[in-house]
């Protein structure tokens, strides 16, 4: 069997992710030493808002979230394919 990572994902080894909070913890000290507080905030969003985006390479980082139940069964039965999914995500802007 061939394991391989889903297209636009990464795994992260332990000396990796070692190193990445590492870095993320020194960021996140500077910020508080110049005011700023932590937030996060969800990784979704609606599609509509993540399609707005310049377009270009920034459109093939969409992950697209189909819809479930009801919900998807309408879609598809309305042959709306747009409306298969209304929220996404950019893979860009996830840690």
């Amino acid at each position: 069997m061939k394991v391989t990572t889903v297209k636009g994902t990464n795994d992260y080894l332990p000396n990796q992710v070692r190193l990445r909070d590492y870095l993320q913890n020194k960021i996140l000290q500077v910020y508080k030493e110049n005011g700023f507080e932590h937030i996060i905030t969800p990784v979704i969003e609606d599609i509509e808002n993540l399609n707005k985006s310049e377009g270009g390479e920034n459109l093939n980082l969409i992950f697209k979230i189909l819809k479930r139940g009801d919900k998807l069964d309408k879609a598809i039965a309305s042959e709306a394919y747009d409306a298969l999914s209304d929220m996404g995500l950019r893979y860009d802007l996830t840690l």
